[in-house]
This record gives C-alpha cells, sequence and structure tokens, in this order.
C-alpha cells in the first residue's frame, strides 16, 4: 500500500491539537494547535491558531495563520516525538507590532514587519 501524498482538512472541519504531516498538508478548514510538515497550504477560508514549522508555506488570500512560522530546509523532516509535551520554537513579540519576532535559521532577530532596521533581540 502506497502512502498518501496529500491530506486535506475540508472545509467545515475544525481540529483541535497538533498536526503533523510528511507530505502536503492542505488547510481548508480550522486548526487549534501546532503543525509540522513539509508542505502547508492554507486555502482562502483555512485558519490555523497556532504555531507553523515547514519546508514550504503557502498562504491564499483570505487564508489566516495567527502564530509563529518558520519556513526552513533541512536535510530531514523530524518525525514529531512521543513527548507531546514538546512545541514548536516560540518566536519572541514585541508588544508594539501585530507580528511576532522570529529567529532566522543564524539565530538572527527579524521581523517582517521592519524591513531593513534593526530589531532589538
Amino acid at each position: 500500500m502506497r502512502d498518501n501524498d496529500l491530506t486535506i482538512l475540508a472545509p467545515g472541519t475544525f481540529i483541535r491539537g497538533n498536526l503533523f504531516s510528511e507530505n502536503i498538508l492542505i488547510i481548508e478548514g480550522g486548526v487549534e494547535g501546532n503543525i509540522r510538515g513539509n508542505k502547508v497550504i492554507v486555502k482562502e477560508r483555512g485558519w490555523v491558531h497556532g504555531d507553523v514549522l515547514c519546508r514550504s508555506l503557502s498562504i491564499e488570500p483570505g487564508g489566516v495563520v495567527d502564530g509563529a512560522v518558520k519556513v526552513e530546509f533541512s536535510g530531514e523532516l523530524l518525525l514529531p516525538s512521543n513527548n507531546t509535551d514538546r512545541e514548536l520554537p516560540q518566536g519572541k513579540e514585541d508588544k508594539n507590532k501585530s507580528l511576532p519576532i522570529v529567529e532566522d535559521l543564524d539565530g538572527q532577530s527579524t521581523d517582517p514587519g521592519l524591513e531593513g532596521e534593526d530589531v532589538p533581540s
């Protein structure tokens, strides 16, 4: 039996909890929890209230991700551990900004809303 390459969270579907997808995850419904995956697509009526860690992320106009986002490529996608207390890395929030400040792969703080400006850590 071949592995499923595509997982679709259909419109009208709501999941509360963390998700892991080894291949493509399409979100047309809602997720209240963290997502770890390879390729994540949030469709126009989809929403995520939680952090997203993936290799590829696409958010269509109207789609919502309310949480820290980290898109990175590593040689291997880490499988979720059996330790359910582990969570995705959290971004540092600046109380004066609406977007989270996240660290890039070199450990430098970046704020997507302040391009070209130094952001205090």
